[in-house]
């Protein structure tokens, strides 16, 4: 009963989650963990082993200490694959009728899958459900056994973000049937609870809007106003999304915005040097009218703003970027060449 409650209350977290926080997508993370094992449900063979043959039943010492590291690749906001090893403690066993004391002890490799739900920014809640490939030894009067085999493994956990890097973990774990015995002449199920530190690699600036120092000169007053093309825009698109839409929004409404409105203002679409200059081009060119057209519904007039796409030029990241990186990481490295420039020129 408690096996199959546990595993329906990670399926059902892994349903539900929507919402993530304080971590980017496509980003790896990596932790260690401590805390405390208890071994539960154990059995084992008739008599244990021929040397506790005189034993009727057995008293168990569960509770150990416990720990582990992990590493893990966060696929989506929400969405992450674990792995790690789990050292599980010890478990000792007391046969009654003055037979000698036993132990048995385990350690293994997992991997699971981990979903969160977002509470806060920076907090969540997660469950993991997965598999673990396990070592269980049993020491017996002098005699030595182990044995190896696979488990299915849940966990129940929530984590905190101190900063955009760091964060602590709590969390609940459980392993079913460990150990043969059969084979070792004892089988456990093991529960720990273990507190622990997360570092996550590659977390991005969650700055969405970053007015430009205007420069001091005679002319009238140049305001610009820098969006990021990946929070605007899906990948290979210039369809606004829903995030964009609130970005633009915000923009408008902005005191800087409403200020200079009837100004001559204009909307410029720049694109990173990947694909083909013309192609890039042309998606810039897009990108920029479907911000203009995002303006004009808010109340912008048609006649003080157009739109420009200058593709890859005037590059932000310059040489910065090793075109020999791994794709993903050039892709996040030419980010700030992704974007959209918002000119509003000197009050009329």
């Amino acid at each position: 009963m408690k096996k199959t409650l546990v595993a329906l209350i990670v399926l059902n977290v892994c349903a539900v989650s929507n919402v993530f926080a304080a971590a980017d997508a496509n980003t790896w993370y990596g932790g260690a963990k401590m805390g405390w094992s208890h071994y539960f449900d154990a059995s084992g063979d008739k008599n244990f082993s021929d040397n506790a043959s005189s034993a009727t039943d057995f008293d168990f010492d569960k509770d150990n200490a416990s720990g582990g590291v992990f590493a893990g690749y966060q696929v989506l906001p929400w969405l992450a694959v674990e792995g790690g090893y789990d050292y599980l403690g010890n478990m000792g066993i007391n046969g009654n009728n003055g037979v000698a004391g036993a132990k048995m002890k385990s350690q293994g490799l997992q991997l699971s899958v981990k979903a969160s739900y977002g509470l806060t920014d920076s907090w969540d809640i997660y469950g993991r459900a997965g598999v673990m490939g396990y070592r269980a030894e049993t020491n017996n009067a002098g005699h030595n056994n182990f044995e190896t085999g696979v488990r299915p493994l849940a966990a129940l956990g929530t984590e905190y973000a101190f900063t955009k890097n760091w964060a602590g973990r709590l969390e609940y774990q459980w392993v079913s049937n460990v150990g043969n015995a059969n084979q070792i002449g004892i089988s456990s199920d093991v529960s720990s609870v273990s507190a622990g530190i997360v570092y996550r690699f590659g977390q991005h600036d969650d700055a969405v809007i970053a007015p430009a120092a205007a420069p001091a000169a005679a002319v009238p007053e140049v305001k610009k106003f820098n969006l990021k093309s990946d929070v605007l825009f899906g990948f290979n698109s210039a369809q606004l999304t829903a995030e964009g839409h609130g970005a633009i929004q915000q923009l408008y409404h902005s005191p800087e915005m409403q200020a200079a409105k009837n100004s001559a203002t204009t909307v410029v679409g720049y694109s990173d040097r990947l694909g083909a200059a013309d192609y890039n081009q042309q998606l810039s060119a897009q990108r920029a009218q479907a911000v203009v057209d995002a303006l004009v519904a808010q109340g912008m007039s048609v006649q003080s703003v157009h739109a420009q796409g200058r593709g890859e030029s005037d590059s932000v990241t310059g040489s910065s970027c090793d075109s020999h990186m791994p794709k993903s990481q050039l892709v996040d490295c030419l980010a700030p060449d992704r974007r959209v420039v918002v000119e509003i020129a000197g009050e009329q």
